[in-house]
């Protein structure tokens, strides 16, 4: 708590205007610091606020006549300057029909990341000699906000930059990324609903490469955070209902049960945001468990367009029984239904899975993959899928991502050149080969990008202790 109160008396002191000192019960308060928060870290970093300005992302007249996988909207040439991309990418965004929980056709986003030349591979799919492919990479993201502003392609950095899809584009595979139906579309978003956000992936997958036969016909997915749950969802998905050339998947810092509903809320407002679509969904009382001014607050969030930062703002000073009055509703039947119908783990794999996980994750913990790793396992019905854990030896959320890039690059690698994988379920410890106490553990930069009106720090680069505090899933802080 502390921390948080460090990193928003930072932000005070940049603008003047963050008050550090809200109760609990002030909502003026609260909506003024969330506001100066929202205008502070996630406006700069936005390419079009508010979201409604851009035509792109309204959603056709004619669209109930589309099918799943149909692309409906096309900017084969989206303009680069407005985004912070690598020299030498290029992007394209488009609009393409997903489903919805009740398997309705619902409109949903996304952007590609080009590379400047693609990346070959001793094998084409075609069998055309000299033929341009852009090896494919369906990149899940993880958690960006709950309303439609929150869209990764509506971000200058596409959230992640160099800790994964600025990396792969580099390196010669085109991105194809999916914002999830709710983020940049006009429909409800329910958050961390893995097998929605895998129907948004692979539909997306199929829509990208319907109208661009560059793309190749081979790809494989990765997800982070809330989108390594997402990644773990579609090689579930591609046993039950597969589209052609998967290769397998990476899910990286994964919480395959997205709330513990064996434990107390904690006050991570992640929480608080999955009890909108446990709400929407399952019919739990917001009423019931929020104290009235918190509630109100989070409401103000979303009707403001904010996403995590102003997230952040609204609760980062509180303590669980501040926001809740029944801080035991992860344990109520709505929240168990939830878990049950949404969870992964222990189902049929349609491919390989690569499971990465930092060993010293304070966000999602290290319990929950380890887990859901043993259940996958034990069906007998993976006996003969590859599944590797690889424990990344003292590294936290983030930093993960870095460390293990070698790895993940290379497994992606040889997915393409067709290597074999050992069957069945195997773990790896990867430790540093320099003593242990000379080994960086945090990130301890911010990317920095200068506008002519301001210099934006991007909230994907916020500091560590920030990401300890207030992100969280099935394993929070109180």
């Amino acid at each position: 708590m502390k921390s948080v109160l460090s990193f928003l008396a930072l932000a005070a002191l940049c603008q003047g205007q963050i008050d550090i000192s809200c109760s609990p019960s002030n909502l003026s308060c609260l909506e003024n610091r969330t506001k100066v928060d929202q205008a502070l870290l996630e406006i700069p970093n936005s390419v079009t606020f508010p979201i409604q300005n851009d035509a792109f992302y309204d959603t056709p007249a004619n669209f109930t006549q589309a099918k799943p996988g149909q692309i409906v909207k096309l900017e084969p040439q989206t303009n680069v300057t407005a985004y912070d991309v690598p020299p030498g990418t290029s992007l394209s965004r488009f609009m393409y029909a997903s489903v919805d929980e009740k398997n309705q056709t619902v409109p949903a986003t996304g952007i590609i990341l080009w590379p400047f030349t693609p990346k070959t591979f001793p094998y084409n799919p075609l069998g055309t000699a000299g033929e341009t492919k852009y090896p494919l990479v369906a990149w899940a993201h993880g958690t960006s906000g709950v309303v439609r502003q929150c869209a990764v392609s509506n971000l200058r950095n596409l959230q992640y930059d160099f800790r994964s899809v600025f990396t792969l584009a580099n390196l010669g595979y085109a991105v194809v990324i999916a914002d999830y139906a709710g983020l940049g579309t006009d429909v409800p978003f329910n958050y961390l609903a893995y097998k929605l956000h895998a129907n948004d992936v692979v539909y997306g997958v199929s829509a990208a490469q319907s109208v661009f036969p560059e793309l190749s016909t081979d790809w494989v997915s990765f997800g982070h955070s809330e989108g390594g749950g997402v990644a773990w969802a579609i090689a579930e998905r591609q046993a039950i209902s597969p589209i052609p050339g998967f290769l397998g998947t990476i899910a990286a810092a994964p919480p395959p049960f997205p709330i513990a509903t064996t434990s107390t809320v904690s006050n991570s407002v992640f929480q608080a945001f999955l009890s909108f679509t446990i709400a929407r969904l399952y019919g739990l009382d917001l009423a019931a468990i929020f104290r009235p001014i918190p509630l109100q607050a989070l409401q103000y969030v979303e009707s403001i367009g904010g996403c995590n930062d102003a997230g952040y703002a609204a609760f980062a000073t509180f303590n669980a029984t501040d926001i809740y009055s029944n801080t035991s509703w992860p344990m109520s039947q709505p929240a168990v239904d939830f878990a049950a119908d949404y969870s992964v783990s222990g189902k049929p794999l349609g491919g390989p899975l690569l499971i990465v996980q930092g060993s010293a994750d304070t966000v999602v913990g290290t319990v929950g993959a380890m887990v859901g790793y043993n259940a996958t396992c034990a069906l007998p019905a993976n006996a003969q899928v590859s599944v590797q854990y690889v424990s990344v030896n003292n590294q936290d959320h983030n930093p993960s991502l870095y460390a293990s890039q070698r790895l993940w690059l290379q497994w992606i690698e040889d997915r393409f050149n067709r290597f074999p994988l050992q069957e069945g379920c195997s773990m790896v410890n990867e430790s540093s080969a320099r003593p242990g106490a000379s080994v960086q553990t945090a990130e301890r930069f911010l990317v920095e990008y200068t506008k002519p009106w301001v210099t934006i720090f991007t909230s994907t680069f916020l500091p560590s202790w920030l990401w300890k505090l207030d992100l969280g899933y099935a394993q929070g802080t109180s």
